[in-house]
């Protein structure tokens, strides 16, 4: 930055449009909250003086003499840093704070600047600022977990931040609490090799310690070496037998291998000797559906609605749990329990949301997603309750809802998201042209929006407009050749109209390459098998396919490979059986009529 131009921020700061120009700004902090009114009359009492030496060609007289109020000459200079910072010109700012931590005795000046320095991933200047920080403030948690970060990343002798972690554990009342915390931090550090070296130089010191073991076990589960991560476990069931994330982990692990009886029968015996144990209780009950074992996970569930019905958390995870084990009427039941409590009203209004929504109450469903409030599941339920306004008939006020989301989202990679939308309710009023026209002004906007322009592919695909199907596919693999949704549709496509069977093979198998697991391509891929000549290759991919997705198009496809393959009573039994959830379905009752006729 050149001195001219700060020289000249600060002398111009008492014009009325500087001035306004310093309000609009957004103060990066609450630090100086309590503090804006003077900074501003110290800074414009200055400027006249800063200019007149400018003037003059001479040295400034803030460089020759100090001021005499020392507390001004402070807040003169944290203005200057914030300034520096707003402007973009971060190393200035953190130098600044810095300098004036070292002149102040207040710890928040040093909170700013060491905070300031590890942003810029200044790791010398982070480590003076948190150690003075610590000066000022010894007991601040917070400014020793900076401190060990930094030591960390910087170029520091190896074990500096194990010692300030260790001190954090030391002097901690509940030491498994803070050595959990630092497993999350470490859980985060890019250099993974150094943070399992500070966790293990935790679990050393602190042997005694189960969660210094538990931090161990599970740093080694998101490395996937479950080996090791057994070993860490079994470290912390020696110290504390009925530790509870241990049990539970210690289960998971052995479910995974193949031996899930050993691993809940010991949660079993702790619940005996400790009913109470909520969490436990609740891995225990989460584990039993994980492993199929429906009746006695239900059971456990209502014990816990019987005697935590006045925990909002336990509430919360019950009926989230109950939801994925489809026990819906269950799931109602806690989640408006948890409603009555007046706690995670947004969570419980989103779910309930989603059953209703699934049971196709469409009105009870709509008042739900538009009582969840701003925050995370604001949107979703937004565009779900304007998409169910259409489909119940009142397609205008979906439409409109859509719209006004538009104008409230400023973000334009949001903006295809809602286009998209707009087409599917459209589509699904059986007004495919309008969805077709939707998307292609969407893309007039957005012209290098993949997402546009596989919809309108798809669109386009339901008017019968195939060149624009083709073309758009097309266009939308050069531009994106990882693509596999959009290497699946063309593939798909021309296996379908049995055309450029040897083209849609590359685009079907390099699909299959980077999504090996998913039931439509490989339901894709068998069509296109099958359209080859090779039934016996089409029919292993299409039972995969609609083992993992029983899906009436897979099933037609299915179907129809065992029909001519000559199994037909098996085809009639996949079609029957899929006629059961899908009887309209149009692919499915066009392939039974067209083979049985």
């Amino acid at each position: 930055m050149s001195t001219t131009r700060f020289d000249k921020s600060v002398s111009q700061c008492g014009s009325a449009a500087s001035m306004d120009k310093l309000r609009r700004l957004p103060l990066r902090s609450t630090l100086l909250s309590g503090l804006i009114f003077p900074l501003f009359l110290v800074g414009c009492a200055a400027g006249p003086m800063a200019n007149r030496a400018v003037a003059q060609d001479q040295p400034s007289v803030l460089q020759v003499r100090p001021l005499a109020d020392k507390r001004a000459q402070l807040m003169f200079e944290i203005m200057i840093a914030e300034l520096a910072g707003r402007r973009g010109y971060m190393d200035v700012a953190t130098e600044g704070y810095l300098r004036a931590s070292k002149k102040s005795d207040d710890a928040r000046i040093a909170e700013r600047a060491t905070k300031l320095a590890v942003w810029g991933q200044r790791w010398d200047l982070a480590q003076d600022a948190a150690n003075r920080w610590i000066d000022l403030e010894p007991d601040a948690t917070e400014a020793r977990e900076l401190l060990a970060q930094v030591l960390m990343r910087g170029d520091q002798p190896e074990g500096a931040a194990l010692d300030q972690f260790a001190e954090l554990v030391e002097s901690a009342e509940d030491r498994g609490v803070v050595l959990n915390d630092i497993f999350v931090l470490l859980s985060r550090e890019n250099d993974r090799p150094a943070a399992l070296a500070t966790l293990k130089g935790l679990q050393s010191r602190f042997p005694d310690e189960a969660e210094a073991h538990m931090g161990v076990a599970r740093f080694m589960l998101q490395q996937n070496d479950r080996s090791a991560a057994m070993t860490a476990v079994e470290q912390a069931l020696e110290v504390d037998p009925e530790h509870g994330p241990a049990l539970l982990t210690r289960a998971q692990l052995l479910s995974d291998s193949g031996k899930p009886a050993e691993g809940l029968g010991d949660i079993k015996k702790a619940l005996d000797k400790d009913p109470d144990n909520l969490n436990l209780r609740l891995g225990y009950a989460r584990l039993l559906a994980d492993v199929g074992q429906y009746t006695e996970a239900n059971e456990e569930l209502e014990y816990l609605f019987e005697n935590a019905s006045d925990n909002s958390d336990v509430l919360l995870s019950i009926g989230l749990l109950a939801l994925d084990s489809k026990r819906t009427d269950a799931a109602q039941r806690y989640l408006e329990a948890l409603l009555d409590t007046g706690d995670h009203r947004d969570q419980a209004h989103y779910y309930l949301a989603r059953i209703d929504d699934q049971k196709q109450s469409f009105e009870a469903a709509i008042k739900h997603y538009e009582s969840v409030g701003e925050g995370d599941l604001y949107l979703s339920s937004q565009l779900r309750s304007a998409e169910l306004y259409a489909a119940s008939g009142q397609l205008d006020i979906g439409i409109e809802r859509v719209r006004s989301l538009s104008n409230l989202l400023p973000d334009p990679s949001m903006q295809p998201m809602l286009i998209t939308t707009e087409s599917r309710m459209l589509q699904e009023a059986g007004k495919n042209e309008a969805a077709v026209d939707v998307l292609t002004a969407g893309l007039e906007k957005y012209p290098r929006s993949g997402e546009l322009l596989y919809a309108r592919a798809l669109a386009s695909d339901r008017t019968g407009d195939t060149a624009t199907l083709l073309s758009d596919l097309e266009k939308l693999i050069v531009a994106e050749p990882e693509n596999a949704n959009a290497l699946n549709a063309l593939g798909y496509f021309l296996a379908d109209e049995n055309q450029r069977l040897d083209e849609a093979e590359g685009y079907l198998e390099k699909a299959m390459l980077l999504k090996p697991d998913d039931p439509a391509i490989m339901d894709s891929l068998g069509w296109l098998r099958f359209r080859q000549g090779d039934s016996e290759a089409a029919k292993r991919l299409l039972e995969r396919a609609y083992e993992l997705f029983p899906d009436a198009e897979i099933a037609a496809h299915l179907g129809e490979v065992l029909w001519v393959s000559g199994d037909k009573t098996a085809a009639r039994s996949v079609w029957e059986k899929a006629l059961v959830d899908e009887p309209e379905h149009a692919k499915l009752v066009n392939t039974m009529e067209r083979l049985t006729e």
